[in-house]
């Protein structure tokens, strides 16, 4: 049984607004995860036999770290979940 594989090709055109938008969300998602790797890497300098901090509680930290930093606000939670879950892995 051969299985057949289609792909679907677009091209998006956004306007300059949108082009702003998606720029401030990839740098939210950069500006935590150097927040998040940062934090994890102090804290195994403070103790080297502490666990790595996983996913669920860098997740927890994320609303602390919106209201200290309230650009990150203008971020959708779930891309800055991933980002979690990406530096988690």
């Amino acid at each position: 049984m051969t299985t057949v594989v289609k792909g679907v090709k677009l091209r998006l055109y956004p306007n300059q607004a949108q082009i702003d938008q998606l720029w401030q969300l990839f740098g939210n998602d950069r500006f935590v995860w150097n927040q998040m790797l940062a934090m994890a890497n102090k804290r195994y300098e403070n103790n080297p036999k502490s666990h790595f901090v996983g996913e669920y509680d860098m997740n927890y930290l994320l609303k602390p770290l919106k209201q200290e930093y309230p650009f990150l606000k203008a971020s959708d939670s779930t891309s800055l979940f991933v980002v979690n879950h990406n530096l988690a892995i």
